[in-house]
């Protein structure tokens, strides 16, 4: 076997600026971004970066839980008895709480629904001020049953209903009102 002892270093001489003595540039060249240029912002993007479609998922999830405890209430109870089976509060209210859901869930796809989803809001807000007051007078003091117990429970699905509208409504005004400036 043959054996060689070969130096394989590469040498050169760099002046002070980086380049080689007799060529034009220096030997490793590195590209930097003089500046970063920010890309494309998408519609409603401070809107999305709240997370409406949380809260939008626990309206739906919400609404259908009110929906089916508004046809259990109604199948099981006489409906001349109380206001909440004989206006179907709960199931309205259910209905209008999914619909919104459902449209608020789409806003990250369909930003022109903006204006849909706040009206739907407001509808759903009202709706269930209207279903609680209803739900408040029928409430029977000192009632153990139950019909009172579902009520109570139809009452605090309701209420959160009302708070997660609430929110939206807050969150959609904001966005509208900053595209108007």
């Amino acid at each position: 076997m043959a054996k060689a002892n070969i130096e394989m270093d590469i040498q050169s001489h760099e002046d002070s600026a980086g380049g080689r003595h007799g060529d034009e540039g220096p030997l490793i060249k590195y590209y930097r971004a003089s500046e970063v240029l920010p890309g494309p912002v998408p519609a409603l993007n401070k809107l999305l970066m709240k997370g409406p479609a949380t809260c939008a998922a626990i309206q739906a999830s919400s609404g259908i839980l009110s929906f089916g405890i508004g046809v259990v209430f109604a199948a099981s109870f006489v409906i001349e008895w109380n206001l909440l089976t004989l206006l179907r509060v709960p199931i309205i209210t259910g209905i209008m709480f999914v619909f919104a859901g459902i449209l608020s869930n789409l806003l990250y796809r369909h930003p022109e629904l903006l204006q849909t989803c706040f009206v739907a809001n407001i509808v759903c807000l009202v709706v269930s001020v209207i279903g609680v007051i209803l739900l408040i007078v029928d409430l029977q003091p000192g009632g153990n049953t139950i019909q009172n117990k579902m009520e109570v429970l139809v009452l605090c699905v309701t209420l959160m209903d009302m708070i997660i509208a609430s929110v939206l409504i807050y969150w959609f005004y904001r966005e509208k009102r900053d595209h108007k400036l």
